[in-house]
């Protein structure tokens, strides 16, 4: 297949991905999916394996073909018709937790099966103790409803009165949003059944078929290039997730990475065990993990990002750890250890290519949900995901008030809460000052959010880290600020809380949450004057002599 060929294939696949990502968005019910996007598609060949993948969210989208491939290893592959799907969330079965449900469509064929439409989300509620997301959780019974692999039919199993529509139904706070998401994802997939069949009959079945695979050789070959471009050896980094809220210290995350020819092994064992708590990180999340943050840290920046990257790239891990626990771990803050790991391994490969060495950005998924049961009986419940600053670059400042590069969540815009629940209003919602780690770069900065109860009895609850320790600078930046929840009562009274909490507003309390800033990279004294008095006149720092 010539070069042009393969590149109108290309952009044929990646067409169809946007496509899907676009659908399930607009046809979202829930502000976490519509507004955050927190969500993710693909395409992926008939053995699991992903073709092309929209700009989504990246632990999600480099595990769905983990996902996929462990789903089709526990059926009957061979007995899939048009009229099934796939659904399930079990994190210890390729999943990552279990508010991300997956949905597989196949897509055939003249009557072969060829590929598979794949999208996964994070649903508001999927029951468990605690409405959104349960901060208390010891074991995964706790965090709510698990889903094994399992085909049912659209047509007997998700009409009105199906039994798969109707089990979840009778299982989460707020069925018309998970429902309704869950159609969306089932909308993105199907507009991927009808876009394959259209690029098939216009460019012809095999050639169709071959590109597939080629795509994802190609890909393979230009990886394994960009791997070469960095120097064999061993590097190693450490971190750690605070485990305090769990009387476990400090949780340590340790790699040593070794770049031999054209492969990496990122070896995490020695990382600290798992947590009697929900800050365990499945597997796949650990392997998600990783392959984003080497495809953030490689030269060749355009490469399509498939199945052919992960190839080289082997990643080893201690069963019964934090970063592949055994069941029945709690997993739902998975996100906070996978975060350090992408931390870890971005350092190492900083230290294998100086020139690509970034400071730590405060990198932490801040999430928090708040929730309330009315007289009616009926939930309102919101789970927002908040950014910090990134880390500080050799070029340029960190980016101010992001999600962590693994998740990319967009911040849910407050006219759409407000619009959408009576049960809170957002009264600030700002920058904080000097929050970044000061540097020849600054580190971003971080993010003060507060939430008034506009009803007594709202419940609350969320995770976060690095509260007690910011986010290390480089090449002798300074440490970027910590993160903070406090809870203002309506009485006057302040009360500091833990970074993993749940609790209860009534009318007229509110909930500060604040996130930390980025590590700065280089000497403060090689901040430019112009940088400083920028800093100032924008209000991120306090005026100075300069």
């Amino acid at each position: 297949m010539s070069q042009h060929q393969l590149g109108l294939f290309k952009s044929a696949f990646e067409s169809l991905a946007r496509e899907m990502a676009v659908n399930l968005r607009r046809a979202a019910f829930s502000s976490i999916v519509r507004e955050a996007r927190d969500f993710s598609v693909a395409f992926a060949d008939a053995r699991g394996a992903i073709v092309a993948q929209a700009e989504c969210i990246p632990i999600m989208t480099a595990g769905v073909s983990i996902a996929l491939q462990h789903a089709l290893a526990d059926i009957d592959v061979a007995a899939l018709t048009d009229d099934d799907a796939i659904l399930y969330n079990d994190p210890y079965k390729g999943g990552q937790h279990l508010q991300d449900l997956y949905l597989f469509n196949p897509i055939f064929l003249a009557g072969k099966l060829v590929g598979f439409a794949a999208t996964t989300a994070h649903h508001v509620d999927i029951g468990g103790a605690f409405a959104g997301l349960s901060a208390d959780a010891t074991e995964i019974y706790q965090e709510g409803l698990r889903l094994p692999v399992s085909t049912f039919s659209l047509s007997k199993d998700w009409g009105e009165r199906g039994f798969v529509r109707r089990i979840i139904e009778a299982n989460v706070r707020v069925p018309h949003l998970v429902i309704g998401d869950l159609e969306a994802q089932l909308a993105a997939n199907r507009i991927a059944q009808v876009r394959f069949a259209e690029i098939a009959n216009r460019y012809g079945a095999q050639p169709t078929l071959d590109a597939m695979q080629e795509l994802q050789d190609y890909s393979e070959r230009r990886f394994r290039a960009a791997i070469r471009a960095i120097p064999d050896g061993r590097y190693t980094a450490s971190d750690f997730v605070d485990g305090e809220p769990w009387g476990a210290g400090d949780i340590p995350i340790q790699v040593e990475l070794t770049v031999a020819a054209d492969e990496i092994t990122v070896d995490l064992r020695g990382s600290g065990p798992q947590v009697v708590g929900n800050v365990n990180c499945p597997y796949a999340s650990t392997i998600s993990a990783v392959q984003s943050a080497i495809r953030c840290m490689i030269s060749d920046t355009d490469i399509p990002f498939n199945e052919g990257c992960n190839r080289p790239i082997t990643v080893l891990t201690d069963y019964g750890s934090i970063l592949n626990p055994a069941p029945p771990a709690a997993v739902r803050a998975r996100l906070t250890p996978a975060s350090r790991v992408f931390n870890v391994v971005v350092r190492a490969m900083g230290d294998a290519i100086p020139d690509a060495a970034v400071a730590t950005g405060f990198d932490t998924t801040t999430a928090f949900a708040i929730s309330r049961l009315a007289e009616s009986g009926d939930y309102q419940v919101v789970v927002e995901i908040l950014g910090g600053g990134w880390g500080g670059c050799q070029t340029h400042d960190g980016a101010d008030a992001l999600d962590n590069p693994i998740s990319n969540c967009a911040n849910a815009p407050i006219e759409s809460l407000e619009t959408d629940y009576t049960h809170f209003a957002i009264t600030e919602y700002s920058l904080v000052e000097e929050s970044g780690g000061d540097g020849g770069h600054r580190g971003g900065l971080g993010i003060r959010r507060v939430y008034e109860a506009l009803d007594d009895g709202v419940q609350i609850a969320g995770y976060s880290d690095r509260h007690r320790s910011g986010a290390p600078g480089l090449h002798g930046g300074n440490a970027g600020g910590v993160g903070r929840f406090r809870v203002m009562r309506a009485n006057g009274t302040t009360e500091p809380i833990a970074s993993v909490f749940s609790g209860i507003l009534d009318r007229g309390d509110r909930i500060e949450i604040l996130t930390g800033g980025g590590g700065g990279i280089g000497e403060p004294a090689a901040r430019s004057r112009q940088a400083r008095q920028s800093d100032t006149i924008n209000g991120y720092a306090k005026e100075q002599k300069l």
